[in-house]
């Protein structure tokens, strides 16, 4: 084991299963990274559609430490719909793709990681078997596998075995680099710990007790969004809540880009008005030209100009406005549908509201990344998340 203690070690003096209501909190904070995840992943140009870094997949690996089976199962079914959403590919190949990915690199994943902590469990004692490396290259392989199954039977037919090179040896190199990343972070940091803590208070909101979380936020719980009163300002909170999501549906569809930018341009004013002027427009314009610069790499269309031997096309730009588009238009409409008054009926009313919650406070702030200690700049933001950000 490589700078981390072994996945699956017997906890001495602890319970062995978290309890109900603290799960669900993490689940719904774990969603929410995969939710950010994605969105991030969306953006990054790539030679096929369904080739991916698997960067959602992070909180699937790290997530197998901290729940059981069938929350991590869960946990993967919630990225697949998530990352689909984001990239509204529900009813394309894509997601067919992305279905029968995660889902053999997760059955893989949780294989191989109970298979190597068998001894932990049984004798409650750790051995160096395997470390997140490990485990991320058994799940690249195995989503590799899957999704070169489906190009066979989907799309290429015999051709398939001319992209299966390139599939396998990048799913092996960007499952090492993940797996490496987060035995650096397992190992160093403070909020992954507390999350594999299993103990009778909250990992969020400054260690506050399960309780008194309940009463703080009302996405904690199903109960308290029940017996909340229903005064005007919820009502108007609920209405933007779902108009938000229906604008978000709609807007997912949308091929024009004039349409894009004038549904991304009415949901930037409508924030401003809700937030009197608070919002943000620096790191959306940082994603808009980033975003289109790297589409423009990738010349496909009529040449529009020159800029020495650089061929701007016009086809590689409305891709690049597109995608930057459709990012920042899902954190404005983010924004505005998640209000701190938000009580939504119910235990699934208040899941989605928490991941969307925890989703606004991770795009609404940009990471200071320290180019020498990369894990301690990510870590100090979701402390900071868990531990203030929700009040």
């Amino acid at each position: 084991m490589t700078g981390h203690v072994v996945p699956g070690t017997v906890k001495v003096g602890m319970p062995s299963k978290i309890k109900k209501s603290q799960n669900i909190r993490l689940l719904t904070f774990f969603a929410s990274l995969c939710l950010y995840l994605s969105a991030i992943e969306y953006a990054i140009p790539k030679p096929l559609p369904f080739l991916r870094l698997g960067l959602a997949n992070l909180p699937i690996l790290l997530g197998l430490e901290v729940f059981p089976v069938a929350t991590v199962l869960l946990l993967t079914l919630l990225k697949i719909l998530l990352q689909a959403f984001i990239s509204g590919t529900f009813f394309s190949y894509v997601f067919v793709f992305s279905l029968a990915g995660t889902l053999a690199s997760s059955f893989a994943m949780i294989f191989v990681y109970k298979i190597c902590t068998l001894p932990a469990r049984m004798y409650g004692k750790a051995f160096g078997i395997v470390s997140f490396a490990g485990i991320s290259v058994a799940g690249a392989f195995a989503n590799n596998l899957a999704q070169i199954a489906c190009a066979r039977y989907l799309l290429f037919g015999e051709n398939t075995k001319y992209i299966a090179p390139l599939l396998l040896v990048f799913g092996l190199v960007t499952g090492i680099l993940l797996g490496l990343f987060c035995n650096a972070f397992a190992s160093n940091s403070q909020w992954y710990k507390n999350c594999c803590l299993v103990c009778g208070k909250s990992v969020f909101a400054g260690g506050e007790s399960l309780e008194e979380n309940k009463k703080l936020h009302s996405f904690s719980t199903g109960e308290t969004a029940e017996k909340a009163a229903c005064g005007k300002k919820e009502a108007f909170v609920l209405f933007k809540f779902a108009f938000c999501m229906l604008s978000f549906a709609f807007f997912i569809q949308i091929k024009n880009l004039y349409l894009l930018w004038g549904t991304v341009l009415f949901f930037f004013v409508l924030d401003e008005i809700i937030k009197k002027g608070r919002v943000k427009l620096l790191p959306s314009i940082i994603i808009v030209l980033s975003v289109t610069f790297f589409a423009l790499l990738t010349p496909v269309g009529k040449v529009l100009f020159r800029i020495g031997s650089w061929k701007i096309t016009q086809t590689s730009l409305e891709m690049g406005l597109h995608r930057s588009g459709f990012l920042v238009g899902m954190v404005f409409i983010s924004q505005c549908a998640v209000d701190k008054n938000l009580r939504l009926p119910g235990k699934a009313g208040a899941f989605v509201a928490g991941v969307f919650y925890y989703f606004d406070l991770l795009v609404s702030e940009k990471i200071k990344f320290s180019r020498k200690n990369l894990v301690k700049s990510i870590d100090e933001r979701l402390l900071k998340i868990c531990a203030g950000g929700v009040e």
